[in-house]
């Protein structure tokens, strides 16, 4: 998958950062019982394709690619430096795209397709948190549980034979798997900077609109997490 590589380079870079960055600063320690997470990153599906069915050559609309932004909740830690507790974390995912290919009307015809795809994914379950130091500066941590998918995808077809347009959508609801792990650095006292990776795997029903029913991907975040 071409997000891999650069969640690889991005993690190694920012924990080298983290790592520099710990080394002068110095905190009291993290007792926060609860915490909220900012996420901003995107997720990378295996097979989120469509297929137009009116397409007189081989054409797909490609959407595995998906910016997401989101946020994580954390609650009642317990343990001191290794931590375990629940979370519950929700994601927003969006995409728009056009493409242009021939159809079957002939003659040189061809549709203009604009489509959109918008994806909501609640999901929670237990997690672990692991400070790697006694002054609690740099923490590494993982969450795995349900999750519940919402997505839509539109389209708006524009013939060039006989200039209109129809539009359409599909929706599909889905339940799955997710898991998570990162690290965070602390920044200031109440809060840390860091990264994680998250995959998931559901199945979202999609075969009326050229598309498949099993989706699985990978996602690379940024996060800052504040404590309270």
């Amino acid at each position: 998958m071409r997000l891999v590589p650069k969640i690889l380079v991005a993690a190694l870079v920012t924990f080298t950062a983290s790592s520099g960055w710990a080394q002068f600063h110095k905190y009291d320690v993290w007792d926060e019982n609860f915490t909220v997470s900012g996420l901003l990153g995107a997720v990378q599906y295996q097979n989120l394709k469509f297929t137009p069915p009116d397409s007189a050559e081989p054409t797909e609309v490609d959407l595995s690619l998906i910016p997401q932004v989101g946020g994580a909740w954390t609650t009642l830690p317990l343990g001191e430096r290794f931590q375990y507790g629940l979370e519950a974390t929700f994601l927003l995912g969006f995409r728009f795209d056009k493409v242009n290919y021939a159809y079957l009307g002939g003659g040189g015809a061809y549709i203009s397709l604009s489509t959109s795809m918008w994806m909501f994914d609640l999901a929670g379950g237990p997690y672990v948190n692991l400070f790697l130091t006694k002054s609690e500066k740099v923490r590494i941590f993982a969450g795995a549980g349900p999750t519940m998918t919402f997505a839509m995808y539109q389209t708006d077809r524009t013939y060039s034979d006989s200039s209109t347009t129809e539009s359409g959508d599909e929706s599909a609801f889905g339940l799955g798997l997710y898991a998570r792990a990162g690290f965070e650095f602390r920044v200031v006292e109440k809060g840390m900077l860091g990264m994680s990776v998250r995959g998931s795997w559901a199945n979202l029903d999609f075969s009326e609109v050229g598309g498949n029913t099993s989706v699985d991907g990978i996602g690379l975040y940024a996060s800052f997490t504040a404590g309270f």
